[in-house]
């Protein structure tokens, strides 16, 4: 596909994990700039990124930042697969990068659907964050280019798409002179390459070819691919296809793993027909492989190969998950030479007319035309009436705090954005030090209110009464905001009407916020998870104060996860959360914080509350069980490994141990008696003193038993 764009006049460049082999790109794709994603990440703030496909989508974002600066380009493409493009598609709608350009995803066939279509149901928030990723990649992306109706339609349906889709096939170079010269050798064969998956229908492809032995059909089947864990309860999928062979045909069923391209192109000149039984396929490649090698196709109507095949002209479709017509249909492949021949010529020549890349460069360029208007969009303005209330109310619950207070002041203070006013809460303070700090902090944007211990709802109700501004940021007095944390998120909030919040990434610290510890990505509202998890934002996060006060404000009956339960109400009313994709909040990790305290003890009964409280949360409450559940699997997990840890190695274990690590120092017998220590330890039954064991063994001597 670069190298048609090259050759259609366009300026191409490649934006990919570092390979081994990459410096010799020039030589493979004449023309085409390729260039190796940068990781500049702080190797503590990595752990904000709890797998590779979430650190590598951050490190694609500022890589592209870098490239996009010195060419500007028109139009950006990512795979929707492992959310490659989701940082910087975020920063598109919340920071308004990439201006220039249209932002477009290629769906392949996403991960939920995946696991869907092979029958795997545990699920973990990990898990559920992937797949929230990649359909927030498709969500915002200004143009969705699919392969195949039926993906599109699949994926419009499930994420309800408002962005602009258009089908586009893939690419595939036509080569007259790698087309395969059939030529019958004994028995004819029936080949299936791709892997063992249950999604791709082979153990259906397995049943039906027993019919026909059964039927008298004299035909092999040969099986190449790796096996995957999409058997029945996630076991091996070729084993449980094994199991079904009937002992009469093991022998005409064969199995073997992925071959290279040369040793693929020989098995394709063996076969009489290619089969792919899938129970639902979107554009598959390796049909295009068959196809393009003059091969006579056997494929299942259910997603996109029906697009591609044309019934008895250039492959055979047969109705997918139906075994007894997918036998009928392999039988009138096998015995009609003559349907062969007629595929033999038709089917290159489609694949050829189809999936020309010159062809595609058109179509490429006609969706990206048809969303033009996107081009140098920014973030819209949406005006606030001018009045003489601030903007933000910046409402600070405090309560013996006087340690940390001053910087967080500080921090509110270094706004780029002025239009504020800080609103702080003395929830009954006791410590000396923090109640005479109040009087040496008093200043023109600071009003502070008093009142009896009453928790940090309470504070936080107090401080909502008396705020002015249109929007509220809470903030602890012991966390800090970047000079640009308002600016960014009201330019959000005003630019995009209908979100509940916005929010930024998070940094860990103990003491010196330039020392970073740790972080956090929040996601958004995603309804199932949140009923797990917070996964939505901190607390500090820019809200619509008439929001807040409609949930009811922040239930005091919550000693802890008071932010959580507010989220959890937005999002009931259908409200969704902005996270920019910058690390604007700063939270510091205290020992004495209630998080490692009081919330230990009581968190069962704060997160049972909650449930019960958000009953109708979860818009897929099976999905939200499965999470539950996952997480608790992996809890359980942890708790194992914590109590293995703990128990003490039986004694002769860790005599064994000492001995070996005092051997080891001595050279000139470790390697004698190295099998002697291993023989001790294997010596079962064995009570006699550990001397005379080895003793014997080193002299020769065993016992009659051993």
């Amino acid at each position: 596909m670069s190298r048609a764009f090259v050759e259609a006049g366009h300026e191409v460049h490649v934006l990919t994990a570092p390979h081994a082999g990459l410096e010799r790109a020039d030589t493979l794709l004449p023309g085409v700039h390729v260039h190796a994603v940068r990781s500049e990440m702080d190797s503590a703030f990595a752990g904000a990124f709890p797998f590779a496909p979430m650190r590598h989508a951050m490190d694609v974002y500022s890589s592209l930042r870098e490239l996009h600066a010195r060419h500007a380009f028109d139009f950006i493409e990512f795979p929707e697969r492992d959310f490659e493009g989701y940082f910087a598609l975020r920063a598109r709608r919340t920071l308004g990068h990439f201006a220039s350009a249209v932002l477009a995803v290629r769906l392949h066939t996403p991960t939920r659907e995946l696991r869907a279509l092979n029958g795997i149901s545990p699920l973990d928030l990990d898990l559920a964050r992937w797949e929230y990723m990649e359909d927030t990649s498709i969500r915002e992306a200004d143009l969705v280019l699919s392969p195949t109706h039926a993906l599109l339609d699949k994926v419009r349906s499930r994420l309800k798409l408002e962005t602009r889709g258009v089908v586009v096939p893939h690419p595939f170079p036509h080569d007259a002179s790698k087309r395969s010269a059939h030529a019958e050798k004994g028995r004819p064969q029936v080949l299936y390459f791709g892997p063992l998956e249950h999604r791709k229908g082979v153990h259906l492809l397995v049943d039906a070819m027993q019919a026909l032995f059964e039927r008298g059909v004299n035909a092999t089947l040969l099986l190449i691919g790796e096996d995957t864990p999409t058997g029945p309860a996630g076991r091996s999928m070729r084993a449980s296809m094994e199991r079904r062979i009937a002992p009469a045909w093991h022998e005409r069923i064969q199995f073997e793993l992925a071959r290279s391209t040369p040793g693929l192109a020989v098995a394709l000149a063996d076969a009489s027909v290619c089969c792919f039984p899938s129970l639902w396929e979107n554009f598959p490649h390796r049909c295009l492989e068959a196809m393009s090698a003059g091969a006579l196709v056997v494929g299942s109507n259910a997603g996109g190969m029906a697009e591609l095949i044309e019934d008895e002209r250039s492959g055979l479709l047969f109705r997918t998950g139906d075994v007894a017509h997918l036998a009928a249909t392999l039988e009138k492949a096998l015995t009609l030479p003559a349907l062969r021949e007629t595929v033999r010529r038709e089917a290159p020549a489609r694949v050829a007319n189809y999936c020309a890349p010159a062809s595609i460069v058109k179509q490429v360029e006609a969706a990206v035309e048809s969303v033009a208007d996107v081009r140098h969009r920014v973030l819209p303005k949406r005006r606030t009436p001018r009045s003489d209330t601030p903007l933000v109310s910046v409402l600070v619950p405090y309560f013996n705090m006087g340690h940390y207070l001053p910087e967080t002041l500080r921090s509110i203070r270094a706004q780029t954005f002025t239009d504020y006013e800080i609103v702080l809460v003395d929830d009954g303070s006791t410590e000396a030090e923090s109640i005479e700090l109040l009087e040496r902090v008093q200043a023109p944007d600071l009003r502070i209110v008093r009142q009896r211990n009453g928790g940090l709802s309470a504070a936080r109700n107090t401080g909502l009464k008396h705020a002015r501004g249109h929007y509220i940021l809470p903030l602890d007095p012991d966390d800090l905001i970047a000079p640009t944390f308002l600016e960014k998120t009201v330019a959000v909030m005003e630019g995009t009407p209908g979100l509940g919040y916005a929010t930024s990434l998070v940094n860990y610290f103990v003491d010196d916020a330039t020392r970073v510890t740790g972080g956090w990505v929040p996601w958004g509202m995603e309804r199932d998870a949140l009923w797990v998890a917070n996964v939505a934002s901190t607390c500090t996060a820019l809200m619509e104060r008439r929001r807040i006060e409609e949930v009811g404000g922040y239930d005091e009956w919550f000693t802890g996860f008071e932010d959580w339960d507010v989220f959890c109400s937005l999002a009931e009313r259908g409200l969704e959360g902005s996270v920019i994709p910058e690390s604007l909040f700063s939270y510091r990790v205290r020992m004495d914080s209630m998080t490692r305290t009081s919330l230990v003890s009581e968190r069962d009964g704060l997160l049972a509350h909650l449930n019960q409280k958000h009953p109708g949360l979860a818009l897929h409450p099976e999905r939200a069980l499965r999470i539950l559940r996952g997480e608790a699997r992996k809890q359980e997990a942890r708790l194992l490994a914590q109590a293995a840890a703990a128990i003490p190695r039986p004694l002769l274990t860790r005599v064994v141990d000492r001995l070996n690590g005092t051997l080891k120092r001595m050279d000139f017998v470790h390697h004698t008696l190295r099998g002697a220590v291993s023989w001790v330890v294997g010596a079962e039954g064995d009570s006699r003193p550990l001397r005379h064991q080895l003793a014997d063994r080193l002299s020769g001597k065993s016992r009659p038993d051993r």
